[in-house]
C-alpha cells in the first residue's frame, strides 16, 4: 500500500511539472515591440534616407530589366524584397508615436511610402509582362510608374513642407 501510494504522489508531481512546463510553451506571451522615438526629426530624415537607398536600387535594377541585363525572375525577387523594406518603414513610421507638431509630416511621408509601394507592385507587374513575352502595353506601365513615382515625390515634398 505504501508502494502504491508513492508512486502515485510521484506520478502526481511529474505530472504537475509537465503542465507547468508545457503552460509556458503554450500560453501566449505578450510581446509588444515598440520603437522610442525622442528626437523625431531625426527619425523621419533616416526613413527618408532608407527610403531613397531602395529606391535608387530598384531604379537600377529596373533600368538593367528594361536593357535586358537583369531577369524579369531576379527583377521580381528584388522588387519583392524591397517591398518588404518599404512595409517595415512604414511600420516604424507609424509606430514611432510622432506628437501632434510631427504628425502632419508623419502622415504626407507615411503617404509617400505607400504610393511607392504601390509603384514597386506594379513595377513586379511590369517584369510579368516582360517574363511572359506580352511587350504590348508595356508603354502603358511604364506611363503609370512615372505617374507613381511623382505621386511619391509629392507627398515627400508635402512632408518636408510641413515640418515643424
Amino acid at each position: 500500500l505504501a508502494k502504491k501510494r508513492g508512486i502515485i504522489i510521484t506520478a502526481v508531481i511529474l505530472a504537475a511539472i509537465t503542465a507547468a512546463s508545457f503552460s509556458v510553451w503554450l500560453i501566449p506571451q505578450k510581446e509588444d515591440s515598440s520603437f522610442v522615438v525622442s528626437d523625431f526629426k531625426a527619425n523621419l530624415e533616416s526613413i527618408q534616407a532608407k527610403q531613397k537607398v531602395i529606391a535608387d536600387e530598384i531604379e537600377t535594377d529596373l533600368q538593367a530589366m528594361l536593357a535586358g541585363t537583369v531577369t524579369p525572375d531576379n527583377f521580381i525577387m528584388r522588387a519583392e524584397a524591397s517591398t518588404s523594406q518599404i512595409n517595415a518603414l512604414i511600420i516604424e513610421l507609424v509606430g514611432s508615436g510622432a506628437p501632434q507638431e510631427w504628425h502632419e509630416s508623419y502622415l504626407n511621408y507615411g503617404e509617400s511610402l505607400k504610393s511607392y509601394s504601390s509603384y514597386l507592385r506594379e513595377t513586379i507587374v511590369l517584369a510579368n509582362k516582360i517574363k511572359d513575352g506580352n511587350s504590348n502595353n508595356i508603354q502603358e506601365n511604364l506611363e503609370k510608374l512615372d505617374t507613381l513615382k511623382k505621386e511619391t515625390e509629392t507627398f515627400v515634398l508635402k512632408a518636408n513642407e510641413t515640418k515643424p
